[in-house]
């Protein structure tokens, strides 16, 4: 079985070499850079190749980044060098894949750039793939062989995770939730006093892929501001705030928006598992704030595709109406239903994540190689 790691020369690359030396499976890293002259051989076929989604999705990063990208000449030209780059990029994978011809291609992630369009041309010559991608809980790593995050092997099913672990040798207890350092970008903020009773809003980084792949009606945090204070305006409860938190990863800060309505507040300086546990209800896209959430027991509404979008454990909304509805069905009494949550995140923790202490620890080692060469438990049902 042959595997072949690609990557850019960067953090996931170090991480990769690191693990290729101590799987001890017939496996390679190799660093996209320059171009290749086998690859003119396969130019006339990338020039066939639709790059409309790829076009899409990187001018919503780029809009996201910087208004400027809204300009409509420098969008169309940024497009037309985007789609020639990456053009020579498949037919540069084409022939690498030709050449080496794994068994599995694995990347990061796999919905950015470059890394998407690998994803292309493996899959155009039939071969596996393994995606990367951060954990779903604290101190592990997703391996999937499907996709990562909402196109992730989770099940949407609620009766397969209830149906999971019938004899209850499976035992979770909520690991402790680890805060996200700010980037170097952010200011500081003191902590506020929080009101006696709000709804929890954290904002995304706003060109993640959550938000540009996975979100097809919240296309901002400006958008999502909006919508979460209009949905709580149609509970008619002078008493009841929002309390909004800038992501620590967004080196932006929405300052526009301090102040815009008198039922919101922000709280960047508070922790956010402080915020979570004070919250009554928490709305979110996609993030792992709704995960950790659901860790810590409160009802969560989804505005964007999530792998937790399953019916019992969330409510999810579409469009404005529904998440009013939503709203109201929560304070009419909803919740969600224990015994779910409690064999979803089992099933997580023993079967679909990958554990990882520390960057090389042999625990994870040896359950990366497992769920590569599909030994692991996690396996098993993929194959059911």
């Amino acid at each position: 079985m042959n595997y072949l790691f690609i990557s850019r020369k960067n953090v996931h690359s170090r991480y990769y070499k690191m693990i290729i030396k101590r799987l001890k499976l017939d496996a390679q890293l190799y660093i996209m850079g320059l171009p290749k002259l086998s690859s003119l051989r396969y130019l006339r076929q990338a020039f066939l190749v639709d790059f409309r989604d790829i076009r899409h999705e990187q001018l919503l990063r780029k809009k996201a980044d910087n208004p400027i990208w809204d300009h409509a000449l420098l969008s169309r030209v940024y497009s037309l060098v985007l789609m020639c780059i990456e053009r020579l990029r498949y037919a540069k994978c084409l022939a690498v894949l030709s050449e080496k011809r794994p068994d599995y291609v694995v990347v990061w992630n796999g919905r950015k750039l470059p890394n998407i369009t690998i994803v292309m041309a493996a899959k155009t010559l039939g071969i596996k793939l393994f995606y990367f991608e951060n954990g779903l809980l604290p101190k592990t790593v997703s391996l999937d062989p499907k996709g990562v995050n909402f196109a992730s092997s989770l099940s949407s099913d609620p009766n397969f995770y209830l149906s999971f672990d019938p004899e209850n040798d499976c035992v979770f207890s909520a690991p402790e939730i680890v805060p996200r350092s700010n980037v170097p970008q952010r200011q500081n903020f003191d902590r506020i006093v929080l009101p006696e009773r709000f709804v929890f809003v954290p904002f995304q980084v706003p060109h993640d892929t959550q938000i540009v792949c996975y979100s097809s009606w919240i296309d901002s945090m400006e958008r999502f501001y909006e919508e979460a204070i209009r949905a709580v305006k149609t509970l008619n409860d002078p008493s009841l705030k929002v309390v909004f938190k800038e992501h620590p990863s967004w080196r932006k800060h929405y300052i526009s928006l301090y102040d815009k309505d008198d039922i919101a507040l922000f709280a960047n300086g508070n922790a956010t598992t402080e915020l979570i546990e004070k919250a009554e209800v928490v709305l979110t896209i996609n993030s792992t704030v709704g995960m950790e959430s659901l860790l810590l027991n409160k009802q969560v509404i989804t505005l964007g595709d999530a792998c937790y979008n399953i019916d019992g454990l969330v409510l999810h909304a579409n469009d404005r109406q529904q998440l009013a509805d939503c709203l109201n069905e929560v304070y009419q009494g909803w919740k969600m239903n224990d015994l779910l949550r409690d064999k979803f995140f089992s099933f997580l923790k023993h079967v679909y994540c990958v554990p990882r202490v520390t960057k090389d620890d042999d625990e994870h080692i040896h359950a990366v190689k497992q769920r590569l060469t599909g030994r692991d438990e996690f396996s098993d049902f993929e194959r059911r």
